[in-house]
Parts: C-alpha cells; sequence; structure tokens
C-alpha cells in the first residue's frame, strides 16, 4: 500500500527552485522569538487552525505566540494558510502540506466550506469542524505539531494532549504534505442529541449522572475537536443510510403496496411507532420507479440511496421470497431468519438501471445490513452500485476473509465499511480493538476501501480509548500496523510504557481467546439475547473474574514507580481510577446479570456501591455516564440501577424475567469460566 506521507515532494516546486531545504541544518527556534501570520483571505478553517497552533505552542512552550500581519526582524514566523512563493502545484482535496525552513514555517492546504453546513450558518468552529468541511490547513497545523513537536491526542479535552514541555522548538528543515487515502474518515460521535433524547426517554437515568446543557455541548465539541485532530473527515457528496424512514407517512394511506408484508399479514408498520423501521416491498417495480422519481426531484445528486431500513419484519409476499436464495436445511426457516441479500441486490441493481434511464451517470447506494449482510448467493452488484458493508464484529479471520472474498466475488467495487463495531462496547474492558483493526485492514486488502462510517463511539474513554484511538489512526494512515499505533499509544505514558502495554494485552485476552475462543458455548448461554454487547455485558461472571482487576491493578501501581511527566503521571492515575471504576461494574454485572443467584441483598449492594463511586467520580473520568447508565438499563438491567431505584417499568421486567428463565436453564450445568 502506498505511503501517503511524502517528506520531499519535488514535484511541488517549479525548474527553478532552489535547492531541497532538507539539506540545511536542524534549526533550534525559541518559542518567545515566535509569532504567527494568518493568511490575509482567512476562512473558518484557517483562523481555527491558528486557534489550534497558538494553543498548543503555549502548552508546549509556555509562552502566548501573538497572531501579528507580518514578521519583524529577528522573529521566526508561523505563515497558516500561505503557501511559500515557491509553491505554485494545485491542491487535491483535503491535502495538507508544509514547508520548515530558516526563513519560517509555512502551514497550508486545500479548505473548502461545504454548502450544507455555512447554509445553516453556524461560528467558525461550528464551519471547522464540519465533517464535509475540507480542512487541508487545520491537517496540516496537526502533521506539524504531531511529526515535529511530538504532539499526540488520546482522546478529547485538554487531558488527552500528550507533549513534553520544552526551553526550544527544535525543528528539521523540509517539506512534505499528506494526501487522506480515504475519501471519508469517520466514527459516529456519543454527544449527539438524537442519541441522547432515544437514552433519555427509553431509560431511566439517575439525575445526578445527567449532563448539565453546558457539561453535554462542551463534551460534544471536546468530541468533534478530537476527531479532526485524528484528521477524520471527508465528503462523499451523496445521502445514504436508512432511506424510507418517513415513507409510511408519506405513501402509507396512498400506495400500502409499497410497503413489506408482515407477520400479521397486513403491509406496513407492527405500530406507529415503529414507522420509521418499516420494511419495504422490494420486489415492487413500482416502488423502484417511486424511489428513483423522489431522489430526482429532491435534486439529490447523482447517487440514488437504496438503504434498507433499520431492524426486521422483512417483506414475506411470494414475489419477495422468490427472489432469495434457500440453501439446502433452509427450507423452514422463517423470513427473518434467512439470507436476504439476494433481494436486495436485486432491488438496488433495480434502482440502479431506472435511475440510468433519467442519467446514465447516475449511481446507486446499498447497505450490506442485518439479515442481508452476507454475501450474496445468486445475484452480482452492478457496476455502478455503491456498497456499505456491515460485516459482524465476532467473526474469525477465516469467516472475514471468506465474507471479504465472497463480496469481490460478486463484484463490489466501491465500497465503504460501515460496522456497528464501537457499539458492541459495554463499559468493560474487552480488549477488542487488534481484532477491529485487523478486519479493517482484511477489508481494505481485498476490496482497497473508499472510506469508513463506524457507529458509535460510545464515550468510555478510559476504558476503551485505545480502541478508539487505534481505529481512527488506521483511517489516517491505513498503510501502517495495528502493532504500530499500539505501540504510538503506550509510548505516550513515557517511562511508563513497558506496564501500559502490558496492561492492555492483558485485556486483549478478554477479546482474543475468552470470547472468539467461546463463541459456541456464549451463543449457547445466552441464544435469547441477540446483541454481542448484550450476551458479553450478561456474561460478565464467566468472563472475568477479581483476579483480572487485582493483575491489572498491580501493573498500573508499578507504572507509577517510574519516573513520570506530570501529564504521564495524571494518566496514568486515571487508569488506576477507571480500574476501580472496572471491578464495581464487573461486580455489579455479575450480581444483577441475567439468570443471576445472588440475594437481593447482595445485588442492591453491588449496584449502590457502583452508584456511589459514579456520582462521587462523575468528573474524574471522561465516561458518557448517559449512555452507559441507557445500556446497561435498556438491556436486562444487567448492572441493577432499575431495580435499585424502583424505576424497571413492568414491560421491562416481563422481559427481563423471560429472559432470566431461558438463559438460567441454557447455564444449567454449564457454569465454567469461559478462558
Amino acid at each position: 500500500m502506498k505511503s501517503h506521507l511524502v517528506f520531499l515532494l519535488a514535484a511541488l516546486l517549479p525548474l527553478s527552485a532552489p535547492p531541497a531545504v532538507a539539506a540545511e541544518r536542524p534549526l533550534s527556534v525559541n518559542p518567545s522569538d515566535c509569532v504567527i501570520i494568518q493568511a490575509h483571505r482567512a476562512n473558518a478553517v484557517i483562523e481555527f487552525a491558528v486557534q489550534e497552533l497558538q494553543l498548543h505552542l503555549k502548552l508546549i512552550g509556555g509562552v502566548d505566540v501573538p497572531v501579528v500581519a507580518a514578521a519583524k526582524p529577528g522573529q521566526f514566523g508561523f505563515f497558516v494558510g500561505t503557501p511559500p512563493a515557491t509553491d505554485r502545484q494545485p491542491l487535491a482535496a483535503e491535502e495538507a502540506r508544509w514547508e520548515i525552513s530558516p526563513r519560517g514555517v509555512w502551514l497550508y492546504g486545500k479548505d473548502a466550506i461545504r454548502g450544507r453546513k455555512s447554509a445553516k450558518g453556524g461560528s467558525t468552529l461550528d464551519l471547522a469542524l464540519a465533517s464535509d468541511t475540507e480542512a487541508g490547513t487545520l491537517f496540516a497545523v496537526y502533521e506539524f505539531l504531531e511529526n515535529s513537536l511530538g504532539v499526540k491526542w488520546i482522546e478529547p479535552g485538554p487531558a488527552g494532549v500528550t507533549f513534553k514541555p520544552r526551553t526550544t522548538l527544535d525543528l528539521t528543515p523540509g517539506r512534505g504534505a499528506w494526501v487522506p487515502q480515504l475519501v471519508q474518515r469517520h466514527m459516529r460521535v456519543a454527544y449527539k442529541d438524537t442519541l441522547r433524547e432515544r437514552a433519555l426517554a427509553d431509560s431511566h437515568i439517575p439525575a445526578d449522572l445527567q449532563f448539565s446543557a453546558e457539561e453535554f455541548g462542551q463534551r460534544l465539541r471536546e468530541e468533534l475537536v478530537w476527531r479532526r485532530r485524528m484528521r477524520m473527515g471527508g465528503d462523499v457528496g451523496f445521502t445514504y443510510g436508512h432511506a424510507f424512514r418517513d415513507w409510511w407517512a408519506k405513501y402509507g394511506q396512498a400506495h400500502p403496496e409499497y410497503f413489506a408484508l408482515g407477520k400479521n399479514g397486513k403491509r406496513g408498520p407492527e405500530s406507529l411507532k415503529t414507522a420509521d423501521r418499516v420494511k419495504m416491498c422490494v420486489s415492487n417495480p413500482e416502488l423502484v420507479k417511486q424511489v428513483v422519481r423522489d431522489h430526482f426531484a429532491a435534486n439529490r445528486g447523482l447517487v440514488v440511496n437504496a438503504c434498507e431500513n433499520d431492524s426486521r419484519n422483512f417483506c414475506r409476499c411470494p414475489q419477495c421470497q422468490a427472489l432469495d436464495v434457500r440453501l439446502p436445511g433452509e427450507e423452514n426457516l422463517e423470513v427473518d431468519d434467512l439470507v436476504l441479500t439476494d433481494r436486495y441486490v436485486h432491488f438496488t441493481n433495480a434502482v440502479l438501471r431506472e435511475a440510468k434511464k433519467v442519467n446514465p451517470a447516475a449511481k446507486a447506494v446499498f447497505y450490506a445490513y442485518s439479515r442481508y449482510n452476507f454475501p450474496p448467493r445468486r445475484e452480482r452488484l452492478d457496476d455502478d452500485v455503491i456498497i456499505f458493508l456491515l460485516p459482524n464484529l465476532a467473526m474469525s479471520r477465516e469467516e472475514l476473509t471468506d465474507y471479504f472474498a465472497a463480496w469481490k466475488q460478486a463484484n463490489a467495487r466501491e465500497c465503504f465499511l460501515r460496522p456497528n463495531d464501537l457499539c458492541q462496547d459495554t463499559g468493560l474492558p474487552l480488549g477488542f480493538e487488534q481484532h477491529m483493526f485487523e478486519k479493517y485492514k482484511l477489508g481494505d486488502r481485498f476490496l482497497s476501501l473508499r472510506g469508513t462510517d463506524y457507529d458509535t463511539n460510545w464515550g468510555f474513554w478510559p476504558t476503551s480509548g485505545i480502541t478508539n484511538y487505534i481505529m481512527a489512526r488506521g483511517f489516517y494512515r491505513p498503510e501502517r500496523s495495528f502493532e504500530a499505533w499500539n505501540e504510538e499509544y503506550c509510548a505516550t505514558f513515557g517511562a511508563a510504557k513497558p506496564e501500559i502495554a502490558a496492561y492492555y494485552n492483558y485485556w486483549r485476552q478478554i477479546w482474543n481467546q475468552r470470547i472468539m475462543g467461546n463463541l459456541g458455548r456464549i451463543n449457547a448461554l445466552t441464544d435469547r439475547l441477540k446483541l454481542l454487547r448484550n450476551k458479553n455485558a450478561n456474561l460478565a461472571d464467566l468472563l472475568y473474574d477479581e483476579r483480572d482487576f487485582d493483575q491489572t491493578d498491580t501493573m498500573l501501581q508499578a507504572a507509577l514507580q517510574r519516573n513520570l511527566l506530570a501529564g504521564e503521571r495524571s494518566r496514568v492515575m486515571t487508569l488506576a481510577l477507571a480500574n476501580q471504576h472496572n471491578r464495581l461494574t464487573y461486580r455489579a454485572t455479575a450480581a444483577n446479570r441475567v439468570a443471576s443467584t445472588a440475594d437481593e441483598a447482595a445485588r442492591k449492594a453491588a449496584t449502590q456501591a457502583l452508584y456511589d463511586f459514579r456520582r462521587q467520580h462523575r468528573l474524574d473520568l471522561n465516561i458518557h455516564w448517559e449512555l452507559l447508565t441507557y445500556l446497561e438499563n435498556a438491556y436486562g438491567d444487567h448492572a441493577g440501577f432499575e431495580r435499585l431505584l424502583g424505576t424497571e417499568t413492568r414491560k421491562m421486567r416481563e422481559l427481563r424475567l423471560a429472559d432470566d428463565a431461558q438463559v438460567k436453564a441454557a447455564r444449567a450445568g454449564h457454569e465454567q469460566p469461559l478462558r
């Protein structure tokens, strides 16, 4: 895979350019002599790039570097948003370039404020952080801070900025550029209003674990800034995602034939509450025509969104079922349990062909999701189908190899990876980062991925921040290995690097050995629990024990004996505090899980201890407490908060008890640890 960091870009220079500046001697610059010169015609990206450069120069050198119109004699200038006179070459999309010389540092790139965001207005920060804004100048600043001054950003917020204070800036003259390989590098944010509204509406989150409006807004800004520092961004230029969420309201009365024939023998959603998840009758040629008519009438561009809605209750009409391919042994399977990919590939191809009647350059976009996640058995994708792949996280390397190879054989050409891997986070240490990263690399090897869209980083940073970091770094430079990114992350803890590496390697065994090595047992023990995160949380008593937390505590205490900088020591202490939280979460989950044999007093005591800790350390740990509590409550109240606080609804109690009875029967006689 070709590298996208080029440190001697002769192609950037005209034939008459002076010799490459990389041959010059290293520079030693006093931060007090520095000034920042902002481009005369600055945009929101350049303005924020100046702010970021100022912030980090102050952290590193302890000096407020001023922004001036021009450098005076004896001052060392940082020219932000302005290319050197020798560079007249056009810039690629999102490209970042830099030049370091005795005359100053030039940081510049391809910037473009996209219309979707700017049309709504917004502050400089809003525009600079919008994922569809091209931020080449901002990326150039980050490249300089990282590669020349050693800054890393391991999580959102001030505590996540890692650096070494210095009295001089030691710079190596040279020129370079970074051009993203992936046209979209995306990880969905935890601090999103719609996600928060659902969590608060569907779960009883204690008021003292909720964020104020100001706290929530600040955490969202910090998360968005962190994504930019990781060089996330890009713009595919088209809309995708569940395409028919408002169709029942629009067409339910006039055209019920557009919608799936459900289990109840009727067309349409099971209830009005789930109308946004209604399935379509994808064999209906009139539906195909309506999709295309609506798309072009709304001037949505050349890519037609053909992604089915979320959840199940797929169409059972004879025409849709005729498009499915049943293998021997599947004759009696219910529709929601079949592989339905062929019907959806057929539908997407039909949408594409209809769209090409309007414009021959049209394309169609398709989700390989849910029961149509698996590769098709008969159909092949037409050439201009764009596909977003959602392979399950709990697939072995062999299964993933077969999966990606089969999609390639089915003519998957323009591919994006949009998994729900991060959503499997339970709040307990899972160690799934290596497996997740190698899955991403395997997909890229087979399909030359165009981009990523990972749903969703839950915001449990002290536990799974290493996963978020390594995946984001993989998007930034796909050619580098897991080992390289893991080493980089652990190195931010300074002299404690060996202990921190051992700490994360210990938790990695949870996923690599205890989960992946026992998937058959895990599924057998929790057949009624459908989601992997729910299965793993409710098997906490078999996946973990107290010795896990004893051993990892010992590693962290050894790390604290090292000679560490203040920031490094603070980060290790945060991990130690988080490990206390992990132990208490394990205890509460083991006591309150589905099919628990703990008595009521023990269950309440474990949950109360966890609740007390969370209230005491709510601001000490970078954890999205609202989402963590929501996930615990929504999936069987497995940490016991609903029962402790008396907020469990009758319906949720009935579901929990039904799960409890079935899981208890499955676990009978099979209580040995998952090792």
